[in-house]
């Protein structure tokens, strides 16, 4: 009902305004069939208008109608479209039963062929197989062919050598007896040379070694002068760079701290005099991979504070180069106070 007065404002004003018409028209003219008493003269005469009450219900007839009608035609317009929808559902559902069928017959299809390949596959797997073995067999019976010819060539060449080492071992005996006797008599000229020989080396070598222990032990004790200077250059250059290093460390190490303490937020509940002392593992570039409390302070919201400043702060001021390598695992004492 409220569908069909939001379709139609128009007719359903006019309805009740012709309802409310009507009724007025009722409660007012039961009066008119009493007589009417005189107008007093000193009283305006008002000209009014009757109304007629066949027109009246036949104009509500009307509306009726008219309204009857609009609702008739609403109620065959959504007849249509229900049997739009009905003709529409039919056809999905026949698509989709063509669908399922297609599916279900490619399903088949694909299967028998999955099925034809997989017995494809089965026969050349098996005739692989059978050539494998084959070709294993074969192999095998040449292996063994092989090894009999090498047996049989390794005791001929064995019998050879055999034959040939006795034969060599007559010949070189007898050189051998030869070479000897040429020896000795060769080993006794020579010892008699090289005794006189080595009598004169041995005087020679006598001065030559005098003479060079000499420039030995000169050359030592220049060298050893000379190292003992290059050891007291390099302590002192050591010492120098030591304390350059110890110098530059506290300038890094004063700055960190600055960093931290000027990132750092003292927690309303955390009094003075609290310090803790902070292990921090950094990167090249000062980023800050972790911060631990090696020494609390005893108020844990301090020592988080502490932590949240360091984070903050990051990255923090590092040397470069291999002078980082100090400051990779850093310990520093955070004491706001000082």
């Amino acid at each position: 009902m409220w569908e069909i007065i939001k379709r139609n404002p128009l007719a359903a004003v006019i309805s009740v305004v012709m309802h409310i018409a009507i009724i007025a028209f009722m409660v007012i003219g039961a009066d008119w069939l009493e007589t009417p008493a005189p107008p007093r003269s000193n009283i305006d005469i008002v000209q009014a208008t009757i109304i007629d009450q066949s027109r009246v219900e036949a104009e509500v007839k009307k509306l009726k109608k008219a309204e009857a009608e609009k609702i008739a035609q609403e109620k065959r317009r959504l007849a249509d479209i229900k049997r739009q929808q009905e003709k529409e559902r039919k056809r999905l559902a026949e698509l989709e039963r063509k669908r399922k069928a297609k599916e279900k017959k490619a399903k088949a299809e694909a299967k028998k062929r999955a099925t034809a390949e997989q017995k494809r596959k089965a026969a050349a797997e098996k005739k692989r197989i059978e050539a494998r073995k084959k070709a294993e067999a074969e192999k095998r019976r040449k292996a063994a062919e092989a090894k009999k010819k090498a047996e049989a060539e390794k005791r001929r060449k064995a019998a050879e050598a055999r034959k040939k080492a006795e034969a060599e071992k007559r010949r070189k005996a007898a050189e051998a007896r030869k070479r000897a006797e040429a020896e000795k008599k060769r080993k006794a000229a020579e010892a008699r040379k090289k005794a006189e020989a080595e009598k004169r080396r041995k005087a020679a070598e006598a001065r030559k070694k005098a003479e060079a222990e000499k420039k030995r032990k000169a050359a030592e004790a220049a060298a050893r002068m000379a190292a003992e200077q290059k050891a007291l250059e390099e302590a002192l250059q050591a010492e120098l760079e030591a304390e350059r290093m110890a110098t530059e460390r506290d300038r890094f190490v004063f700055a960190i701290k600055q960093k931290i303490e000027n990132n750092w937020l003292r927690p309303t509940t955390v009094g003075e005099g609290l310090s803790c002392t902070l292990r921090v593992r950094l990167i090249p570039g000062g980023g800050v991979v972790s911060v631990s409390i090696t020494r609390s302070s005893g108020n844990g919201a301090f020592d988080r504070s502490v932590e949240k400043a360091v984070y903050k702060a990051d990255p923090l001021p590092v040397p470069k180069g291999a002078g980082f390598e100090a400051f990779r695992d850093l310990s520093l004492n955070f004491n706001p106070t000082k």
